[in-house]
């Protein structure tokens, strides 16, 4: 197994090079200049000269005003010669095909692969190497490693205790996005690092190809140790292995808290109180206007509130696609028809739960219901293989038309438009985007990012709060996201379908908003 160091100093690489991992991984600076290209190579010839491997990650999502100056970088990344650079952007993924066939692809932590089809998904992009980062498990490991021969690399500790590639906190809050997980780290104990050594043993069980460190939670003095404690559980034969990670857990008893002393900063934790203006409208004197048929959704809480909904909204229903709603619907599938209803696959599928909505997409295709919403890259890959319709949501990452019609040609139909830019941005990526290719929200309780269970150390603000959802925890806003005084530029500048989310309100079951109300009325005469 390749042991990642992911470093952040010289002193870092220097400890990685006594200690005789594989390779080292830098992230690249948002803004790099030309002290930090030259920096970059010093590393990288450093580690060449003692036969470490070196990775760049490049895993920013890039905004339409900023492809002007990829050229340059690009080029200044071929030049580095690494052997491999980690990136999420989808259309910087192909544009480095297409310019620099040559360097080695990986999808990042944050691209989000959770389930196998996602991971094939990823090596018809053409990525070599697929790392996995966030809530999975042994178990989906495993199951994973049996459908897909691609090379696997796990991340550990894992700095996101949720789903990295569902964060959206960065582009709603404007602070930086790891601004919650440093939060989290502040309380990083020596129990964090010995769950990650257990699970470290079990992915050596596994076969997993390579383990990347994060190797920034540790200060240089304890970065040696933990090398040495990895590499002593890599080096131990299957039978030995158990008898190591007693010991480990013996060295770490007797170190204390002294071995994970560094306590990174969470002062930009504090941007996340912070709600812009622009996101909560105040409610003016205008009157909502009915933008036309079909062209609202609106996203019931479950089957009940959708068969009640139904009796006066005659617009297509969105719904979570669940056991339990699914299992509620077949029975009741002759009320229905395939335009009526929408479904929305979970933002992140487990590969433990894979072959039930594998089976249940494959029904609903065979019953003509086309259209889904997907907020990862593993449901992507799902829809794709019933040719169904794909309403790409904001966690699918695209920024920027690359990224646009790189997902065009996966068959995503349309995605959300980006959440977090000012009008004049957005306008900017519809001239440059073809025509059609975005949806919104137009009324929404906003989720910020998905974790398994909710995370200790990250206190909500006041306008954020931990909710139930999507199989998980949700860090969210309070209030909700309100744009119908945008309905008309939304039609201008032809977005749609626009959905209203009703999810997490607090009126009755199957009630509809006051505010669209006479839009049913209006529907019912029209029909």
């Amino acid at each position: 197994m390749e042991l990642v160091v992911h470093i952040q100093s010289r002193e870092s690489l220097a400890v990685v090079q006594e200690q005789g991992a594989e390779a080292v991984a830098v992230r690249l600076p948002r803004n790099p200049e030309g002290r930090d290209w030259s920096e970059l190579a010093d590393w990288r010839a450093r580690a060449r000269k003692h036969g470490l491997k070196f990775y760049l990650v490049w895993d920013g999502l890039l905004k339409e005003g900023d492809l002007a100056g990829v050229a340059a970088r690009l080029a200044s990344v071929a030049r580095l010669d690494s052997d491999g650079v980690q990136l999420r952007d989808l259309g910087l993924v192909q544009e480095v095909q297409r310019e620099y066939p040559q360097i080695p692809l990986i999808s990042a932590g944050n691209w989000g692969a959770y389930n196998s089809p996602a991971v094939r998904l990823a090596e018809l992009l053409g990525f070599t190497r697929v790392v996995l980062e966030g809530g999975v498990s042994l178990k989906d490991l495993a199951l994973m490693r049996r459908q897909t021969a691609m090379p696997l690399m796990v991340t550990l500790p894992p700095f996101c205790r949720g789903y990295p590639s569902l964060c959206l906190l960065e582009e709603y809050t404007g602070g930086s996005c790891e601004a919650c997980c440093l939060s989290r780290l502040e309380n990083f104990t020596s129990r964090d690092l010995m769950e990650a050594l257990e699970m470290f043993s079990g992915l050596n069980q596994l076969g997993v190809e390579a383990v990347q460190i994060r190797g920034e939670l540790f200060a240089p003095g304890s970065l040696g140790q933990v090398i040495r404690m990895f590499k002593s559980v890599a080096e131990a034969s299957p039978i030995e292995r158990p008898q190591v990670v007693g010991a480990v857990k013996e060295v770490l008893a007797a170190f204390g808290e002294g071995l994970v002393g560094l306590k990174p900063s969470a002062k930009n934790f504090d941007n996340l109180s912070h709600v812009p203006e622009r996101l909560h409208p105040r409610r003016s004197a205008w009157r909502f206007e009915f933008p036309g048929r079909n062209r609202i959704w609106l996203e019931a809480r479950d089957y009940a509130d959708a068969l009640a909904l139904s009796r006066e909204w005659r617009e297509p229903l969105l719904i979570a696609l669940t056991p339990d709603t699914y299992a509620k619907f077949l029975p009741d599938h002759r009320r229905w028809g395939p335009r009526r209803l929408i479904w929305r696959l979970p933002p992140a599928i487990r590969e433990s739960t894979l072959a039930f909505y594998q089976k249940a997409l494959e029904t609903l295709g065979q019953g003509g219901y086309y259209r889904f919403v997907a907020g990862d890259w593993g449901a992507v890959a799902l829809i794709r293989d019933i040719g169904g319709q794909v309403y790409g949501d904001q966690t699918l990452g695209v920024r920027n038309s690359w990224a646009v019609k790189a997902a065009r040609s996966l068959k995503v139909t349309r995605v959300c438009l980006p959440p977090g830019q000012p009008a004049e941005r957005q306008e900017e990526l519809l001239k440059a985007a073809p025509t059609g290719s975005f949806w919104s929200y137009l009324y929404r309780m906003t989720p910020l990012a998905l974790c398994p269970k909710k995370v200790p150390g990250v206190p909500p603000r006041e306008n954020l709060g931990w909710f139930s959802g999507d199989g998980g925890a949700i860090l969210g806003y309070k209030t909700p996201q309100d744009f119908r005084g945008r309905g008309p530029w939304f039609r201008e500048q032809g977005i749609f379908p626009l959905i209203v989310s009703l999810p997490r309100r607090s009126m009755p079951r199957g009630q509809l908003p006051d505010w669209l109300k006479p839009c049913a009325r209006t529907a019912r005469v029209r029909k």
